[in-house]
């Protein structure tokens, strides 16, 4: 469950060229503070959840300025077509994904490429489940931080 006031406040803080990692069906698109974006790049893996993150993107009025980027973090050939490049961003979200990725730190090196200089990385993730067997579906869980570069 989310922070109700944490989650909005992260996604409003937003600013400049965003890149937003797992996007999903988008849940967080409503939190985005136009006056503050330039433009959004989602990369959304699951295209099966990309008719309903369309709908979310235009119900939020982001039509103009969001791009949903078919393909993993991890096809870089993909991802320069689409303009998802090293240094290109101001700002990079993760807003629940580190949970479900294999090796979160070489996931985290990863984004902090995509920023620019004295651009900012925002991570939103789950605490880890004091439910032994969800725990244990979970992995091990990493402390992660929000930073600067």
């Amino acid at each position: 469950m989310e922070v109700e006031k944490g989650v909005p406040a992260l996604v409003g803080s937003a600013s400049g060229t965003i890149v937003e990692i797992g996007p999903g069906s988008g849940n967080q698109v409503s939190r985005y503070d136009r006056s503050k974006v330039t433009k959004i790049y989602g990369i959304e893996p699951t295209t099966s959840l990309h008719p309903k993150l369309r709908e979310n993107i235009k119900k939020a009025g982001l039509s103009d300025i969001y791009t949903i980027v078919p393909c993993a973090l991890q096809d870089v050939e993909t991802l320069r077509k689409y303009g998802v490049d090293k240094e290109a961003f101001d700002t990079v979200l993760s807003v629940q994904v580190f949970c479900s990725v294999p090796n979160p730190k070489e996931m985290a090196a990863a984004l902090w490429g995509l920023l620019k200089p004295g651009g900012t990385m925002i991570i939103y993730e789950h605490v880890k489940s004091g439910d032994y067997i969800s725990s244990k579906v979970q992995g091990p869980f990493e402390k992660l931080e929000i930073g600067r570069r």
